[in-house]
C-alpha cells in the first residue's frame, strides 16, 4: 500500500501568505483602534504650569526680592544710626569747644575795650596836641614871613576843634591859588584798578601804581599785603593776608592849576560851584595850605565860616606833595 504525498502548488502558497497578511493588518487595526479609544479617554495634560500656579510663582520671586531689599535698608539705617552718633558726639564736644572760646573771646574783648579806652584818650590828646602844633607853626611861618606886617586877628565863635568824620572836600593854597582836589574821584579809580593789580602781591610785600590825571592831579598810591588782625582771625577763623593802601600822594600837573583868591571868591568861580553842592553842615572843607599862601587861607577861612562852614587846615612845607596813610591823623575843623 502506497502511502499518499502531498504536494502544495503555488497558488495555494500565495493565498496562504495573504491570509496571513490580512490576519496581521485586522490585528493592527484593532490595536489602532483600542489606543484611539484609550487616548480620547485619557486626562488631557497641559504642557504649561496653571495661570494661578505661575502668578504665585511670580510673587514669591517679587516678595524675595523685597525681602532682601528690607534687609539691606536695614543694615544701611543701622551703619547711619551709627555714623550719627559719631558726628552727634563730635558736635557736643565742638560746642563746647565753641563755648569755651566764646568766653575766652569775651574775656579778652573786655581787656581791649579798657585798653581801647585808654588809646582813645591818647589819641585825643595827641590830635588836640597835634593841632596846637599846626596852629604855631603856621603863627610861627606867618610871623617870620612877615616881621614888619600888623595882622588883626579876628575871632571866629568856633574855636574847639574837633576831628573830621563826615564828608571832606579838599582844597590846595599854592602860590596864592585856590584849587580844588579831586581826591575822591582819584580814590574811585584806583580803587578799580586795585582789583586788577592785586595779582602783583602774590610774590611782593607791596606794590606802586598810578591813576589819572583829573583836574590836573596824578595820585600814586602804593599797595601792601599785611597778615590779618589777630581779632579779626579769633573772630572769624580766618587765616591769611589782607590788602590795603599804605601810602597815597598828589602829584600835580602845572605849578599854576586853580583860581587866584580874588577869582574863587567871584560868585561864578570854580570854588562857588563846587560850594554850591555841599551841605555845610555835614561837610568840612580841608585846605592843604602851603608856606607861601597863609594870607589866602585866612581870608578863605573867613569866606567859609560866612558860608556855614568848617574849614581845616593841613599846613605843608614848601616842596612836600600832598599825601596820606592808615596811620596818618584826620583833619581837625573849627
Amino acid at each position: 500500500m502506497h502511502a499518499e504525498t502531498s504536494h502544495s502548488t503555488p497558488e495555494q502558497d500565495h493565498d496562504s501568505f495573504l491570509d496571513i497578511v490580512a490576519n496581521i493588518v485586522g490585528i493592527l487595526i484593532i490595536l489602532v483602534m483600542v489606543v484611539s479609544i484609550r487616548a480620547r479617554e485619557a486626562p488631557k495634560v497641559s504642557p504649561d504650569p496653571p495661570k494661578e500656579q505661575s502668578d504665585l510663582q511670580t510673587q514669591q520671586v517679587k516678595h524675595a526680592a523685597l525681602q532682601q531689599d528690607v534687609a539691606r535698608l536695614v543694615a544701611a539705617s543701622s551703619k547711619l544710626d551709627d555714623y550719627l552718633a559719631v558726628r552727634d558726639e563730635e558736635r557736643q564736644r565742638l560746642c563746647i569747644i565753641l563755648a569755651a572760646t566764646e568766653d575766652e573771646i569775651n574775656q579778652q574783648r573786655n581787656q581791649l575795650t579798657k585798653s581801647e579806652n585808654t588809646r582813645q584818650s591818647l589819641r585825643s590828646a595827641i590830635k588836640t596836641t597835634k593841632q596846637k602844633l599846626e596852629d604855631l607853626h603856621i603863627e610861627h611861618i606867618s610871623t617870620a614871613t612877615n616881621e614888619t606886617s600888623v595882622v588883626n586877628l579876628e575871632h571866629f565863635p568856633t574855636p574847639i576843634g574837633r576831628s573830621v568824620f563826615g564828608r571832606e572836600i579838599h582844597f590846595q593854597l599854592l602860590n596864592g591859588r585856590v584849587t580844588y582836589l579831586p581826591i575822591d574821584a582819584l580814590f574811585k579809580e584806583a580803587r578799580a584798578q586795585a582789583r586788577q593789580k592785586v595779582w602783583k602781591l602774590d610774590k611782593l610785600p607791596e606794590a606802586t601804581e598810578t591813576v589819572g590825571p583829573k583836574l590836573g592831579f596824578h595820585m600814586r598810591y602804593t599797595l601792601e599785603k599785611i597778615p590779618l588782625p589777630r581779632e579779626v582771625r579769633m573772630e572769624t577763623g580766618r587765616t591769611g593776608f589782607m590788602i590795603r593802601s599804605k601810602l597815597w600822594e598828589l602829584i600835580p600837573t602845572s605849578t599854576q592849576l586853580g583860581e587866584t583868591l580874588e577869582e574863587a571868591l567871584d560868585n561864578n568861580s570854580q570854588l562857588r560851584g563846587q560850594l554850591a553842592t555841599m551841605d555845610p553842615d555835614s561837610t568840612t572843607i580841608t585846605l592843604w595850605t602851603y608856606p607861601d599862601s597863609f594870607a589866602t587861607f585866612r581870608a578863605l577861612k573867613k569866606e567859609l565860616y560866612t558860608l556855614g562852614f568848617d574849614a581845616a587846615a593841613r599846613p605843608l612845607p614848601k616842596g612836600v606833595r600832598i599825601a596820606g596813610s592808615p596811620s596818618g591823623s584826620r583833619s581837625t575843623a573849627q
